[in-house]
């Protein structure tokens, strides 16, 4: 809709505007008294100064008028969502004592220390995301089907997987969780705190979640799938034959998917939880501080013992021997301690923040969680029909989990933020993982390779469109803010806008 354009009689002249900030902290133009039209050579003369001096001024502030009068500039936030972003204030706490006597003060000294106080916080959050994107890629290229550092499977490969990787790799989340801590802190030094910071940092979180999942599969030599589907009938012995948390659970497919959903399915009731709350608690144990350590932990030990200590039974026959239990000797993999350790720790913090918030705020509550369910479900479907997809395309389904889980999760936080509704039908990118998942277990049958190469376009395309809406929104989300996303020196337009409109208020009034 084309904005109508006022008779001349109507339009204030520049002379009588003042720019003042209004409740969204933007320059916009009011005027200061009665208008009327020039209508002398020596008026124009006159304000020939003003018009100078406000020119770029006025370029500014145009398309806040826009934004301001219809609400039609911005494509993903409403005028609703505009008027109440400024306002939002963030509320939370680590409740971790590793957070709080170690992690948190070491990242305070480095902000104190060795942050200049130029640098965004929003850099040092993308820093971090940088480190464990390269880590992934090195894994990646050394473990493409996450398994090659398994020794025991006796693959046609001629290379063996180097052990520093996994240093690499467990140095690299202790950066990002260091790195992760100091954001904050910076935006508190310089004084550039704000709900875009917070967006920033919920989303680079939401990402790094399936890098670290993925990466620990590779660390521990784990076979997203059947050894007999990889090898052959021949199992060759291998120990996860012999598992019995395979056994219960149908499969290293099923464990390994659950590996990587653990982590986001607590990622995103932690979020369901603020959007209902208003606050963001940690608990004492939580993934954010103590989870990662460990996982950096469990890479260090793959590099110093190698990934097939996971493989072995060493940590659980000792406690099967003294508890008498001999049947059970030789089928608890080091892996299934932490595997089943993770398991109980996602179901008790699961039921715990489920039941708090629907006690406190009602069943309908549960609306909003259906996305995330229809994800997990989907994907715990299409594993358990088709147990060797993460065999054959395991880096697809890696990127397509972690593409559908950061649009979902992101949505929803920024949904808090500007106390709109998280709706369902907004999740359209959903649907085509919960349609495959629908038509498999309705008995549909699809070719390896076609469901394959579907997937594979799927996720593309998925990612293809998350970069033009995360662009999108990080920019509506600036523009309204007043601010730049990775520079707090120079000055936003609006900022400008705000501050010349006051002192030609100033001037004015004088």
């Amino acid at each position: 809709m084309s904005p109508s354009i006022p008779s001349n009689s109507s339009v204030p002249s520049l002379s009588d505007m003042t720019f003042t900030s209004n409740e969204k902290g933007n320059g916009t133009p009011m005027t200061s008294g009665t208008t009327s039209p020039v209508t002398s050579d020596s008026s124009v003369h006159e304000h020939i100064p003003d018009v100078v001096s406000n020119f770029n001024l006025i370029n500014a502030a145009a398309a806040n008028i826009v934004a301001d009068d219809n609400g039609s500039w911005y494509y993903y936030l409403t005028p609703n969502a505009a008027k109440n972003l400024p306002h939002y204030q963030y509320h939370g706490a680590d409740l971790s004592l590793l957070y709080k006597y170690l992690l948190s003060p070491l990242a305070a000294w480095c902000v104190d220390n060795l942050t200049p106080a130029w640098l965004a916080p929003n850099v040092i959050t993308l820093i971090g995301l940088a480190w464990m994107l390269v880590s992934y890629c090195i894994i990646w290229y050394w473990c493409p089907g996450m398994y090659e550092a398994n020794t025991d499977l006796d693959l046609a490969s001629t290379y063996a997987v180097p052990g520093a990787i996994f240093l690499f790799n467990g140095c690299a989340m202790l950066i990002y969780q260091t790195l992760d801590n100091m954001d904050g802190k910076q935006a508190r030094k310089t004084g550039s705190s704000s709900p875009l910071g917070l967006l920033f940092d919920h989303g680079c979180d939401a990402v790094n979640t399936v890098l670290g999942s993925a990466n620990w599969i590779a660390a521990m030599g784990m076979v997203p799938g059947n050894v007999s589907d990889l090898l052959g009938n021949d199992d060759h012995g291998n120990i996860q034959s012999k598992s019995l948390l395979s056994e219960i659970f149908g499969g290293d497919a099923i464990l390994a998917a659950l590996l990587v959903l653990g982590p986001m399915i607590l990622f995103y009731i932690g979020t369901w939880e603020q959007y209902y709350t208003g606050k963001l608690i940690l608990p004492q144990f939580n993934g954010a501080s103590d989870g990662i350590f460990l996982g950096a932990t469990l890479h260090f030990v793959s590099f110093l013992w190698g990934p097939m200590f996971w493989q072995s039974t060493t940590l659980a026959d000792g406690a099967i021997d003294r508890l008498g239990f001999a049947t059970l000797q030789g089928r608890v993999r080091n892996m299934d301690v932490v595997l089943f350790a993770a398991i109980i720790t996602l179901v008790q913090e699961a039921v715990l923040k489920t039941s708090f918030v629907v006690r406190n705020y009602g069943l309908q509550t549960l609306r909003t969680a259906i996305p995330h369910v229809l994800l997990v479900a989907s994907v715990l479907a299409i594993v358990h029909l088709d147990p060797t997809i993460l065999l054959r395309s395991p880096r697809t389904m890696m990127h397509l989990m972690s593409g559908l889980f950061t649009e979902q999760t992101t949505q929803l936080m920024l949904d808090h933020m500007v106390e709109e509704k998280f709706e369902l039908r907004n999740r359209w990118c959903l649907v085509p993982t919960v349609f495959v998942a629908a038509m498999m277990t309705l008995g549909v049958s699809f070719k390896a390779e076609n469901l394959d190469a579907f997937l594979f376009v799927y996720t593309v395309g998925l990612w293809i469109y998350l970069a033009f809406k995360i662009s999108v929104v990080l920019y509506e989300v600036c523009d309204v803010l007043g601010i730049w996303c990775f520079d707090i020196v120079t000055p936003h337009p609006k900022k400008l806008a705000e501050v010349e409109g006051d002192t030609v208020g100033t001037k004015k009034s004088n």
